[in-house]
């Protein structure tokens, strides 16, 4: 179905071909006459075939072009039975109603209602329509009305034919201005009435022979003009020739497209070259000069029409251009150029409080992208309500945003509170509900000690980072930022040198906390525990510096210094008769480091350790970063023998499912749930079903932050496989551990005695 269109250019073209080798001119006529007859039939068929939603504007050109098809029919009867034509005739009345026609069909198409927008296309329009009748009315008509040419009827008959030719000129301009040029029907459709109009003005200034019954290659143009309607009414884009559904902006832009530019301004040099070209012929000025004169007056009203449209369009463009500059595309919300902006157009001094939300990452590698960036949006929303029309609210980046207004009429600390608060109920976003907590910074352009320099808006939003920095690693939710904020990140950069010579220099030791079986009560394996012995005599733990070492390469030898320390000292404890399994934490960049298998495998055949005995542990949060990664990793350690748990379970946003997933053989229940069992009954559910489930899964758990007998009896009639804590041991040091190991054994099981006689 869709070929028809083809076939029928195919016919065509044969019938155009046909007209000229006709052995007759009556032959040639009734060839014309077919061709005609034939684009009306392919207008209506593709009318019904393709059931366009525009289907008035095509039965209306199939409406005038039938009425053409008539004229013709009108012509060569007259001329039949008469042997010619009077000028004018009955053919002449039904080809000037059917331009009319033909023209309402084609506006139809190019605007199915009128827009006020649209003055601009129909401005251009009037350009041509100006332009283009000034050339007939000087080179074609008036020469004709002069000089013994036609009058009366005749003459305005001479005069309407180029009239119509102007009209459908006008409209042709309206129509290549249209955003629907896409469509090839759209494009066949302006190619037919460019060739209409070529082919008039060709009869108009008489450049054809004067018998019109006789046939002449420029009838070639009207025989096409049929044969394109047909093509274009056939064609399936006809019927996606809808009326646009778009802005006005966007149809004032389209009125200004390069091609109608080089048009309408070669349009409106019309009138000059006319008047030039005159005064060279030495025409008389009183025959042309008041139609170029008015004519001119007429362009020069369009063009300034046009260029007080072109004047609104840039301001348009700048104020949307601006907005968008200013502006996150994602929530709506100001971005930090309007907040710098904002910071340089307060009077006085501004305060900017910095909303963080706390474990971003992990929702986006959990739930994927999208749903991330639904939650941004519905972050945005519950802050649209903390913020009143002086204070700016702004997304900076990622999952940062800001609120920024002047100081004097800011409570920055309520303010945090309430932006605190609008975090304590979950957040429904799609089928998920997640809750969601944030921490926010605050900082202020006052200086901080007298005769400090201004604070600038990149400062005020470094200073503001900082504090929410710091109220993450704090847990206090809310900082306010003082100049020991920066001291702190300067701080930063000497423990990075202090931790390389730290690794040289022995100031690291390994500590060791026992883990305890639980159905036997006796000590089966430690963790190592990394501690530095700083030079100034305090001893940091890794929170203090494994940060900066993450964000380094400083990691990879940390890591293979606590491998190789652990398995060594594992195995002078099983030349003493110890034997102990031993776990080792790993950081997230450890995890997707492509040398730690190397380190892992290297480990354990330079001090003969059973992989089984090794136990590695990798945060939920880490193995959620990337879990495909993570599997991958994970899989080759266990394929190996090693040991893989999950520390810190229940503080990310994974699920057991998910868990499932990784090859692993042990979860480490956080201590956050552990602690509170026994005064908090969800902690304790939470215990209960973790343990019960991870048993299903075939899955060990471990129990962290034991602190009382209570917990520890409880996690033993849950059939916790393992625990540890300070009720059951702290770490300690290497050359202590084994007379510790005997000592809580021997508790344990004088305690097992006495509970159970």
């Amino acid at each position: 179905m869709t070929a028809w269109w083809r076939w029928y250019a195919v016919l065509g073209a044969v019938g155009c071909a046909a007209y000229f080798v006709a052995p007759t001119t009556v032959w040639g006529q009734s060839v014309f006459v077919l061709v005609g007859a034939s684009a009306v039939a392919a207008t209506v068929i593709g009318t019904r075939m393709h059931r366009p939603r525009n289907r008035t504007a095509w039965l209306a050109i199939a409406a005038g072009t039938g009425l053409w098809v008539i004229g013709d029919i009108v012509y060569e009867w007259i001329h039949i039975t008469r042997g010619s034509v009077p000028d004018p005739s009955l053919a002449d009345a039904v080809y000037l109603v059917g331009y009319p026609v033909y023209g309402f069909g084609l506006f139809l198409l190019a605007r199915h209602k009128w827009r006020a927008s649209e003055r601009g296309h129909v401005a251009n329009s009037a350009i041509i329509m100006v332009a283009f009748g000034l050339l007939t009315w000087v080179f074609a008509v008036q020469p004709s009305l002069g000089d013994g040419g036609s009058s009366g009827i005749a003459g305005l008959v001479d005069v309407a034919y180029p009239a119509m030719d102007i009209f459908l000129l006008g409209l042709l301009a309206h129509f290549v201005g249209s955003r629907q040029w896409r469509a090839l029907s759209y494009r066949l459709l302006t190619a037919a009435v460019l060739l209409l109009v070529i082919t008039d003005t060709v009869n108009n200034f008489s450049m054809v022979t004067e018998s019109s019954s006789e046939r002449s290659l420029f009838d070639v143009g009207w025989t096409i003009s049929y044969v394109l309607i047909g093509v274009a009414a056939l064609h399936p884009s006809m019927r996606r020739i809808t009326n646009p559904n778009i802005e006005s902006d966007a149809h004032l832009m389209a009125s200004f497209t390069t091609p109608t530019v080089v048009v309408l301004t070669a349009a409106t040099l019309t009138a000059p070259v006319v008047m030039v070209i005159e005064v060279l012929r030495e025409e008389p000025i009183a025959q042309w000069g008041w139609a170029v004169l008015l004519c001119a007056g007429a362009l020069v009203i369009l063009v300034v029409f046009r260029i007080t449209d072109l004047l609104r369009l840039l301001h348009t463009q700048t104020v949307q251009l601006r907005a968008v500059a200013d502006s996150d595309h994602l929530t709506g919300l100001a971005n930090l150029r309007a907040l710098e902006h904002r910071v340089w157009g307060n009077a006085g001094e501004s305060t900017l409080l910095t909303v963080d939300i706390d474990r971003f990452k992990e929702i986006n590698d959990t739930f994927g992208r999208g749903l991330g960036d639904r939650v941004l949006v519905a972050v945005a929303e519950r802050l649209r309500g903390v913020a009143d029309d002086s204070i700016l609210l702004a997304r900076l980046a990622g999952d940062e945003f800001a609120l920024c207004g002047p100081s004097e009429s800011m409570d920055p600390a309520a303010l945090a509170r309430e932006i605190l608060n609008r975090f304590t109920t979950p957040f429904a976003v799609g089928n998920t509900t997640l809750l969601i907590e944030a921490s926010v910074g605050v900082a202020s352009t006052s200086p901080a000690v007298e005769g400090a320099d201004e604070t600038t808006p990149d400062r005020l939003v470094q200073h503001a980072d900082l504090a929410v920095q710091a109220a993450k690693a704090t847990q206090s939710r809310i900082a306010f930022y003082d100049r020991s904020m920066d001291r702190n990140k300067s701080e930063q950069l000497i423990m990075l040198g202090e931790l390389t010579t730290a690794l040289e220099s022995d100031q690291l030791r390994l500590h060791y906390q026992p883990q305890v079986d639980l159905m036997s009560m006796r000590i089966v394996g430690v963790e190592a525990l990394l501690r530095w012995h700083h030079p100034d005599g305090s001893v940091l733990s890794p929170s203090a510096f494994l940060p900066t070492a993450e964000r380094t390469g400083l990691i990879r030898p940390l890591t293979s210094y606590v491998l190789t320390r652990a398995l060594a000292q594992r195995g002078r404890w099983m030349a003493e008769g110890l034997e102990l399994s031993i776990a080792v934490n790993i950081s997230t960049r450890n995890l997707f480091d492509d040398t730690l298998i190397e380190q892992v495998s290297a480990a354990l055949q330079q001090f003969d350790c059973p992989p089984g005995r090794l136990t590695l542990e990798v945060t939920e949060s880490s193995a959620m970063t990337d879990p495909a990664g993570a599997i991958e990793t994970l899989s080759i350690l266990h394929a190996m023998g090693v040991q893989v748990a999950i520390d810190d379970y229940g503080t990310g946003y994974s699920s057991l499912a998910y868990i499932e997933r990784l090859p692993v053989q042990e979860l480490k229940i956080d201590k956050t749930f552990i602690g509170g069992m026994a005064h908090n009954s969800a902690h304790a559910a939470i215990v209960r079903s973790t343990v019960e489930l991870a048993r299903t899964l075939g899955l060990s758990v471990t129990a962290e932050g034991v602190e009382d007998e209570v917990t520890m009896t409880t996690l033993r009639e849950l059939r916790c496989s393992r625990a540890q804590g300070y009720h059951l041991g702290r770490p300690t040091s290497a050359d202590r551990l084994p007379a510790l190991v005997a000592e809580i054994d021997d508790r344990l099981n004088t305690a097992t005695g006495e509970r159970i006689s």
